[in-house]
């Protein structure tokens, strides 16, 4: 595979985390006492998210239930770093915020450290998980799946093998093992059903449900019917070396990103009203992929449709405002509307240059992007007409120096956040680097652009300290969370400089980690 045809996709995001954090107790998590002022911080709910999340900006991986990716809140790229932390560490989703603000964070830089993390809105570090032995600790597996909040604030995780719940604090509540309900995959990242069980579908296509209060299975475990995905290929030169991702989770990391020996590669989104889960999975065969709508009965959880969709385990899905359509894309690109109720296909769109789950606005567009094309557009939810399409080279043209014979190019690097006052798209800024046939982007640098949702015109950006992936989150206070995953970046540093003469080399090594982001408006107020 050249670089010209790798891609970003599904609605979990490459990210990486920063720093070691200490040591905790032996079977408990490692606790620094938050300020009075962080534990008693009440936030001001937003719109309900979905029924049993919290009542929060941002509670599960894609915001909601319906896996919008749109919160209704104010934000601005006219912003400054408020604070930082996990830096040298990849985080590939998140932070996930509590009803009271905490933000839940995870992580998978492996043996030896710790892989959820728990932050005030101010940055002080609340508690984590013990640092991981082996895998019966909550392991690096955990990068990939973002935790999801109840009301109670109590969190819900998982790993490698198991689902673990937290209290607020910390306290381990319960686990589950998912080996012994014959799940030899696990969980991109748990949601909630309509009846408030907690479960998900795992890589190998099972999909179970338990109750949020001891963790014992709810309804028998579903097995859905779908092969396992193409094979495993290794990933690029360099990919999150340098401590960013556990060395040994790398392959499946990379694996899972394309849905290659695994089934199902994506987050479910719950319709908010009737309760049937959607999820897309690989199809019967390698040339086939599937979108399923999935109910919960009094007895068992049971599949309604399966709508057949392009091959390859595809993006997460969404689900439009009014709840009538559900959308999702195939690893090629093609974007489909799949009526709610009855799985038939209301239209259809190859152009939507889509290589990530879709973002929805609160009107109902569809935002996605071309990343290699640096292309963002945007989408009619109801008819698949195209409303817009907007090419950003121009600002690696503005922000780059023109050095000769290279090209400047922008490409599009995470998931587009949809807010009140317009989309936080990241964009890489690259020279093409032409070396033994191939040519692929360099980053040199990063933007967060804020666009207007209307047109694609760019209303602002400021520059960030590593590539994406990922997401930037907001809150009720106008910050902005981005989690920075290094993958583009540990590539060009680790694996493409050493085949580069000296004067082409990037020099700055991968960070990553977490940036809080405070407008520059509120410098001199409160943090």
């Amino acid at each position: 595979m050249n670089w010209q045809q790798q891609k970003t996709r599904i609605g979990l995001g490459l990210c990486l985390i920063a720093g070691i954090l200490g040591p905790g107790a032996c079977g408990r998590p490692e606790t620094r006492s938050a300020s009075p002022e962080a534990i008693s911080a009440s936030l001001k709910p937003s719109p309900d998210p979905g029924p049993h999340y919290a009542p929060s900006a941002w509670a599960s991986v894609h915001r909601d239930s319906r896996n919008s990716d749109y919160a209704p809140l104010h934000a601005t790229a006219d912003a400054q770093v408020a604070w930082t932390a996990l830096e040298g560490a990849g985080l590939l989703v998140g932070p996930i915020i509590g009803p009271e603000g905490h933000l839940y964070v995870p992580s998978g830089r492996g043996v030896g450290t710790s892989h959820l993390h728990a932050f005030s809105r101010e940055g002080e570090l609340l508690w984590q998980t013990p640092i991981m032995r082996d895998l019966e600790d909550f392991d690096y597996a955990a990068v990939v799946s973002a935790p999801i909040v109840d009301p109670k604030g109590r969190v819900f995780a998982s790993d490698s093998n198991q689902l673990w719940s937290f209290a607020a604090d910390g306290e381990l509540r319960w686990r589950v093992n998912l080996r012994q309900y014959g799940i030899e995959g696990f969980f991109i990242t748990p949601f909630f059903s309509r009846e408030g069980y907690v479960g998900g579908i795992s890589t190998d296509g099972k999909v179970a449900l338990f109750r949020r209060e001891n963790g014992e299975l709810a309804l028998p475990v579903l097995d859905l019917p779908g092969t396992s995905g193409p094979p495993s290929q290794p990933p690029p030169p360099g990919l999150w070396k340098g401590g960013l991702i556990a060395r040994e989770f790398i392959r499946p990391l990379w694996d899972l990103i394309y849905g290659r020996e695994i089934e199902v590669a994506n987050t479910p989104a719950v319709h908010p009203h009737t309760g049937r889960i959607f999820i897309t999975a690989a199809g019967r065969n390698e040339t086939s992929g599937v979108l399923y709508g999935i109910d919960t009965h009094d007895d068992e959880i049971r599949i309604a449709f399966a709508a057949p969709m392009g091959a390859g385990s595809g993006t997460s899905p969404a689900i439009s405002p009014d709840g009538k359509l559900v959308y999702a894309i195939d690893d090629e690109g093609l974007i489909v509307a799949i009526n709610t109720e009855t799985g038939e296909r209301a239209w259809e769109e190859s152009d939507a240059m889509g290589q990530a789950s879709p973002s929805i606005g609160p009107d109902g567009s569809i935002y996605s992007f071309d990343g290699i094309g640096g292309k963002v557009v945007a989408i009619d939810g109801r008819t698949g007409a195209l409303k817009w399409s907007r090419q950003y080279n121009s600002l690696a043209e503005e922000h780059l120096m023109w050095l000769p014979m290279l090209s400047r190019i922008t490409t599009v690097d995470g998931i587009i956040t949809v807010t009140d006052s317009g989309l936080f798209v990241f964009f890489d800024l690259n020279y093409e680097i032409h070396s033994r046939g191939a040519a692929y982007p360099q980053p040199r640098k990063v933007l967060l652009g804020q666009i207007d949702a209307e047109n694609g015109n760019l209303i602002g950006s400021l520059e960030v300290r590593d590539t994406s992936g990922a997401f930037a989150v907001p809150d009720e206070r106008g910050r902005l969370y981005l989690t920075l995953s290094a993958a583009a970046s540990s590539i060009a540093y680790y694996g493409i400089n050493p085949k580069l003469p000296f004067f082409l080399r990037v020099n700055q090594k991968p960070q990553a980690g977490l940036v809080a982001l405070k407008p520059r408006a509120a410098a001199m107020g409160a943090p």
